[in-house]
């Protein structure tokens, strides 16, 4: 109650008196991400790190870019793909920018990412990554302070209470050195923007009033891997390697050639139960939805991308590794059942692997 009462206090996250550029510091333009206007100030709060220990943010970041972001390590979706990205990123910049970027990671599901949970989600990404907690009425507050709807609990029909989903904001903020963002990656963000935005933040460059930023892009198609099917044509197949056995993503292009059909089912024999999703964006939020059918018109391209419809795949009997395949099944109205072997990546290799063949 003294650590609730603690962080309470100390959520004064206001907003700076001048909004707009820090004086004194030439503006440079043509920043990647999505410009915020006005900027928001470092909010002066106290969480808990996954190792228990309190954690300021404006202490413990002060000298470094802190990218922000608030999520959850069962999301099978929007999370661990940033997560991968701002990684894999990292570890291309040298030592000295490297080391001013911290990736601080907010759970929106402190009922299961525990300590121990946040710390070994987080480590598969990358060990500097920080997992951090905060209590639930403490979180929506500065959530809210800061432009992004609260997270939400989602209780899918059919599955056990437990096993839940969680509406969250999708977008990074980035504090610059000087305790200010100007400048917010939201989910769709590449790899290849991230490589160009964090070694300029790292040395402090502040993006321009008049960037506009870059779209929520989704990823372009990729080459076939997959045999085609006679009225089916399966373009892209691809599971992103899971981090454990509890869930996983996986992300298909499908082409019919035929008549309009829709997709009735999708399964695997080695999970306990799939679903397909839909992900929507509500009050600011991205939340999953879970759907029973998808139509596909004749002659239409069907697309399972990061960000939109996916199918989620739950209670897997291994974690396969990136380069091996995973049995899925698909179930066509009229088309039938095929039996396809999506190839697993890592998720850092999405973005580059996801090519969208019009």
């Amino acid at each position: 109650m003294r650590r609730r009462a603690y962080l309470l206090a100390l959520l004064t996250v206001g907003l700076a008196c001048d909004r707009g550029e820090a004086p004194g510091r030439a503006a440079a333009g043509s920043f990647r991400g999505v410009l915020l206007s006005p900027a928001l100030e470092k909010p002066d709060v106290t969480f808990t790190d996954f190792n228990g220990e309190p954690y300021n943010l404006r202490l413990k970041t002060a000298g470094k870019v802190a990218l922000l972001f608030f999520g959850y390590s069962h999301c099978p979706d929007v999370c661990p793909l940033h997560a991968a990205n701002v990684a894999a990123v990292l570890k291309t910049m040298p030592f000295e920018e490297r080391g001013k970027i911290q990736f601080l990671f907010v759970t929106t599901d402190p009922e299961r990412d525990t300590p121990a949970r946040l710390r070994e989600w987080l480590g598969v990404f990358d060990p500097g990554f920080v997992g951090l907690t905060a209590p639930a009425e403490a979180l929506a507050q500065l959530q809210v302070s800061l432009g992004m709807a609260p997270a939400r609990k989602e209780i899918v029909p059919g599955r056990d209470s437990a096993d839940y989903l969680v509406g969250h904001g999708a977008q990074v903020l980035a504090f610059g050195l000087d305790n200010f963002a100007r400048v917010e990656y939201p989910f769709g963000i590449r790899q290849e923007d991230w490589a160009k935005d964090l070694p300029r933040l790292a040395r402090g460059e502040v993006p321009s009033v008049g960037n506009e930023g870059a779209p929520n892009r989704m990823p372009d198609a990729g080459p076939a891997s997959v045999p085609a099917a006679p009225r089916i044509e399966v373009r892209v197949a691809l599971m992103a390697a899971p981090v454990t056995t509890t869930e996983a993503s996986v992300y298909l292009v499908l082409r019919n050639n035929g008549d309009a059909d829709t997709l009735t089912n999708v399964w695997s024999p080695e999970a306990t139960g799939s679903m397909i999703h839909r992900t929507e964006r509500e009050g600011g939020a991205m939340r999953m939805v879970a759907v029973e059918s998808v139509p596909v018109a004749a002659g239409a391209t069907l697309e399972f991308l990061p960000g939109g419809t996916h199918v989620m795949l739950i209670g897997l009997s291994r974690k396969p590794d990136a380069g091996e395949s995973f049995p899925l099944r698909l179930r066509f109205a009229k088309a039938g059942e095929f039996i396809i072997a999506p190839m697993v990546v890592a998720y850092a290799d999405l973005d580059a692997r996801l090519k969208v063949q019009q």
